[in-house]
């Protein structure tokens, strides 16, 4: 498995800070907080209490697989209130974000209890509001003399339909920095990888678009497929998928933010 501390992995966030998670889980059909959920919020507090880095609070609620839609977005909406709730009784008002999801965004399969109640959460995540510097664009990244043949980079943001290779409309501006590096740098050489979360085992992905069994290429290969379209000579792309052989966090994802990391496309730079 790559190390997050690898030197050779550079990590591209164009969101600005990176966020921090904490979790608070609840019993079967309830949003009431258990002992231990009240233990780990304080626990929370009395470190946000403590913490004077200017931040705003997230809260996303999430239920299991048991029951309708409909159903379940109500209770993960009361979950989050609870802990809203919770927490602005205990001195913390800076809560900018609410959303309940339901069953739609669960880390695992709902295969047995075990998994059902991981999936029983609040996620409570921070944006930090301080002022951080401009991250560089991935051209000026390239540029510097750490990034040799070899060395892998992360592009954040490059996102697609669930079970699909079509990019979300979001990919767009990561996209635009690639190409424009491609351009700025004619001799640049890379192999484009694509990499899926939530497998049990190093498997690619079924590609919903195909019934394929080759999702993290099929998300590659469109990468490599928007460059020459637009211009780029094939042989300067390369692509592979890695299906889930090469996680950042093991399996199964502990929270919504390892999955994404894990669900990602790095360029391995071939020459330069």
């Amino acid at each position: 498995m790559r190390s997050l501390l690898s030197a050779a992995l550079l990590l591209i966030t164009l969101a600005g800070h990176p966020q921090l998670s904490v979790t608070v889980h609840f019993d079967f059909n309830k949003y009431e907080l258990t002992d231990a959920a009240r233990a780990r919020l304080d626990s929370f507090v009395i470190a946000e209490k403590q913490d004077s880095v200017a931040k705003v609070i997230l809260l996303n609620g999430h239920c299991d697989a048991i029951g309708s839609n409909i159903y379940n977005d109500k209770l993960s909406k009361k979950r989050v209130s609870v802990v809203k709730e919770y927490l602005t009784k205990n001195g913390l008002a800076n809560i900018g974000e609410e959303k309940g999801h339901g069953k739609r965004e669960p880390l695992n399969r709902n295969r047995n209890e075990e998994e059902r109640q991981l999936n029983r959460r609040v996620e409570i995540s921070f944006v930090f509001t301080t002022s951080l510097p401009v991250p560089k664009v991935l051209k000026d990244i390239l540029a510097g003399s750490a990034i040799t043949s070899g060395s892998n980079i992360i592009l954040r943001n490059i996102n697609f339909v669930g079970g699909m290779h079509q990019f979300l409309p979001e990919s767009q501006p990561m996209l635009e920095e690639l190409l424009d590096a491609m351009k700025t740098y004619p001799d640049l050489v890379i192999r484009v990888e694509g990499h899926i979360c939530c497998e049990n085992g190093p498997q690619d992905g079924t590609d919903q678009e195909t019934g394929i069994r080759n999702l993290s290429e099929a998300r590659a290969k469109a990468v490599r497929d928007h460059l020459i379209e637009n211009g780029i000579e094939a042989t300067r792309v390369n692509y592979k998928g890695f299906g889930h052989s090469a996680p950042l966090f093991p399996y199964p994802e502990k929270s919504s933010e390892e999955m994404k990391l894990n669900r990602r496309v790095e360029i391995k730079i071939i020459s330069k």
